[in-house]
């Protein structure tokens, strides 16, 4: 009900958000300011960029958006990708990597909601 789009709550397989997420939901979800989320392994920080991406793409209309997710660590952008692409295709939304490991489809990457980048090197 939080999400007020069946869409994004298909993401969960739960009904209630955790503490964590509980403490930062409005101001991912409702508003536009800066985020910064401290919390430790398993916690439901991925959720919250879920979150946060919701919000852009629910307010974006007819502007061609995209949300930009940054991993620390190339594993952790190849997880992105992997667990994120079939959620996000049921809603008719795409996501593309970009990783420095191979060179990046230009139209993919232009036509993509999503874009899973790291800062780390080859």
């Amino acid at each position: 009900e939080a999400l007020q789009d069946d869409r994004f709550q298909q993401f969960y397989g739960y009904s209630h958000f955790n503490p964590v997420q509980t403490q930062v939901f409005h101001a991912l979800f409702r508003t536009d300011g800066n985020v910064l989320v401290g919390a430790p392994t398993g916690s439901g920080k991925t959720c919250l960029a879920e979150l946060a991406i919701f919000r852009l793409l629910r307010r974006r209309g007819d502007e061609k958006l995209k949300a930009v997710y940054v991993a620390p660590l190339k594993a952790l952008a190849r997880e992105r990708v992997r667990d994120w692409t079939p959620k996000f295709r049921a809603i008719g939304l795409s996501v593309e990597e970009l990783t420095g490991d191979s060179a990046p489809d230009q139209r993919a990457l232009k036509k993509a909601d999503v874009l899973i980048t790291t800062p780390e090197k080859r």
